[in-house]
């Protein structure tokens, strides 16, 4: 099991997790829009505008360079409009040229694109915090597997928010794999195997709830919660939270749970 996973799938090592990624953009977020450490109200208002000032984008495009994010990071308003964006973000897409006060660019592989503006679209209209995985191919054609964090921050004394979002690919794999999946009764039996916590966690991940409001309903701390997903996917043979809830359905709708 473990050489035939290291040959269809080749795995990307980073030396921080999404979710350490998401807490240092959070404390940036806080840092430029919120709270007594973030800018004079006339800089609040200026970003409350419908055309934010060059001068004032380009400061923050440094800022976010300056804390070394592993993930591509960009900031859209809630015209889902690009604001900024980070180096790792450009170097995900080489061939992209992104814009501020633009969408996301047409040039962003189109299944990608998608997926990125339904996120955004999300945060914009209500959610704090969303976090989920997907599969699609890169600009080479290579099937990727990709994680996404987006994280909303409203604008003190106005109605307008701004959405962060996090995107990093974490696996390359092979057209073979595909077929190298695990059968729906093997895929219960490990099931079956969990502990009472491991299947909670599981049917929580279906449901659509946070990693923090997991671990508040399993009373454990964040990182508990995402070590035992991730040997919960190893167990599956799976490589994103997704793949658990299409087991989930296809085990409830075979009567199996």
């Amino acid at each position: 099991m473990f050489q035939s996973d290291f040959t269809s799938i080749y795995r990307l090592a980073y030396r921080r997790s999404l979710s350490d990624d998401r807490r240092l953009i959070e404390r940036w977020l806080s840092l430029h829009f919120g709270g007594a450490a973030s800018d004079s109200s006339d800089a609040k208002a200026e970003l409350a505008d419908a055309d934010i000032s060059s001068q004032r984008l380009d400061y923050l495009r440094r800022s976010l360079l300056d804390i070394r994010l592993e993930s591509g990071a960009f900031l859209v308003d809630h015209r889902c409009q690009l604001m900024v964006w980070n180096q790792t973000l450009d170097d995900l897409f080489p061939e992209v040229e992104f814009a501020n006060q633009a969408p996301v660019p047409e040039q962003v592989p189109n299944e990608i694109r998608r997926v990125l503006l339904l996120g955004c679209e999300l945060v914009t209209l209500g959610a704090t915090e969303i976090e989920y995985s997907f599969r699609a191919e890169d600009e080479r054609g290579r099937i990727c597997f990709w994680d996404v964090a987006g994280i909303r921050v409203e604008m003190e004394n106005t109605s307008d928010v701004v959405a962060a979002m996090l995107l990093r690919p974490v696996a390359y794999q092979k057209e073979s794999a595909l077929n190298d999946r695990p059968s729906l009764s093997e895929s219960l039996l490990v099931f079956q195997q969990l502990d009472a916590i491991d299947r909670q966690i599981c049917e929580a991940i279906a449901t659509g709830e946070t990693t923090g409001e997991i671990a508040t309903m399993v009373g454990l701390t964040r990182r508990s919660v995402e070590v035992r997903r991730a040997k919960i996917l190893e167990r599956l043979e799976f490589t994103r939270p997704v793949e658990i809830v299409r087991l989930l359905v296809r085990l409830e709708e075979n009567d199996l749970l």
